[in-house]
């Protein structure tokens, strides 16, 4: 498809240092208030980070008889850190990226995942692991002062906090460049992004977000309209439930070939640990629902408001209700870096259990500086042109 005189091939070219642009996130929490740093190391050994978030889910007895689902935002690795939990995986952990089989390997900080993990000795072992981007397909228009974009419909917002090197690479992307977008939803359905990156164009592209309206010929979310004609449709969607679409661009138009229900976990769930952004209703008192469930119990931190940034922890009941136990307010710091290769550590590999092979002692971890003032920050190397 040509489009002012660029291919798609071209465009890829232009964009060979495929760059991940990853937004620093604590503009969204008031600065006034109180805020914790998500952090996988701190003095007290825990690996909360001094969140304030307690891994009361974890229970030494590994005994399988429900476990935590966790969705959240990937802050560090190690252990994968999501909500200021550590969470540890095995060969057996099942990864996917957006519905399609993918490896450890795939994983980068950024991206929002959601997972059931279950105890074992005292810490909390993934059974399963889905990369869930927000949107993936072309740019119909960005505004580099006011930092968004759209891509199929949706608005993104990216919050660089100041930072002129991720400033400098937002800059750029142009119209028709095709991007993944990791985040979670603002109360007016905006998608504040943790990561966006530029990929290649395979022709597929995805949305996952609330049907604000459905008929029996289309359904919207955000602002795009989904025909539902010669779609296979998992499960009948409703106005107000959350969707998760994929489909191709034909002839300037989103075609759309599976349409499902998104939300709920995979296996039994007793506990959950859910990032979200507070909703409008949350914030006046109001009923809250955070991916498909609704919030009870425990009360929105002192001075919380609309779009405050927060883990829900609690129980979830036969009623798709999560008695809560705490509602904590998070500040998470995300660096910029390169697409390609830096994120993929050597430690990031599953035990296979070899007996055999015998493992040099654990180095003594340094002391680590949190700075939250600053992301840390990896340029990608060479001219992009």
């Amino acid at each position: 498809m040509m489009t002012g005189g660029r291919t798609t091939t071209g465009r890829w070219l232009r964009g060979v240092s495929a760059f991940a642009l990853l937004c620093l996130l604590s503009a969204c929490v008031d600065a006034r208030l109180n805020t914790a740093v998500l952090d996988p190391r701190n003095g007290n050994g825990d690996g909360l980070g001094g969140t304030g978030i307690k891994q009361a889910v974890v229970s030494p007895r590994g005994d399988g008889l429900g476990g935590t689902g966790i969705l959240g935002t990937i802050t560090g690795f190690g252990s994968i850190i999501v909500n200021g939990l550590e969470l540890e995986f095995s060969h057996t952990t099942l990864v996917e990226d957006d519905g399609k089989p993918a490896s450890l390997e795939h994983l980068r900080v950024g991206q929002v995942v959601e997972g059931v993990a279950h105890p074992r000795d005292g810490k909390l072992y993934l059974d399963t692991l889905e990369i869930q981007h927000a949107v993936s397909g072309p740019i119909s228009a960005i505004d580099y002062a006011g930092g968004t974009l759209t891509v199929l419909g949706q608005k993104v917002r990216l919050n660089l906090g100041g930072d002129k090197a991720g400033t400098e690479s937002f800059k750029t992307l142009q119209k028709d460049d095709v991007v993944s977008v990791s985040g979670l939803r603002l109360a007016d359905g905006t998608i504040m992004a943790t990561r966006v990156d530029q990929r290649r164009d395979d022709g597929r592209t995805i949305v996952r977000g609330e049907a604000t309206s459905v008929s029996t010929t289309n359904l919207r979310i955000g602002d795009l309209d989904v025909p539902l004609r010669d779609v296979v449709t998992t499960t009948p969607p409703k106005a107000g439930s959350r969707v998760f679409v994929s489909g191709r661009i034909l002839n300037n138009a989103f075609v759309a070939d599976v349409v499902a229900a998104s939300g709920g976990f995979v296996g039994e769930v007793k506990e959950v640990s859910l990032e979200a952004y507070v909703s409008a209703e949350a914030a006046k008192g109001g009923v809250w629902t955070v991916n498909g469930m609704t919030v009870t119990g425990a009360s929105l931190p002192a001075g919380a408001a609309v779009n405050d940034r927060v883990v829900v922890t609690g129980r979830l009941g036969a009623d798709n209700k999560i008695a809560a136990t705490s509602v904590t307010k998070i500040k998470t710091v995300v660096s910029l870096m390169q697409a390609r290769g830096t994120m993929r550590p050597a430690w990031l590999r599953p035990d296979m259990g070899r007996p055999e092979r015998v493992r040099p002692p654990e180095r003594p971890e340094r002391p680590q500086t949190v700075r939250p003032e600053r992301p840390q920050i990896e340029r990608p190397q060479g001219n992009c042109c």
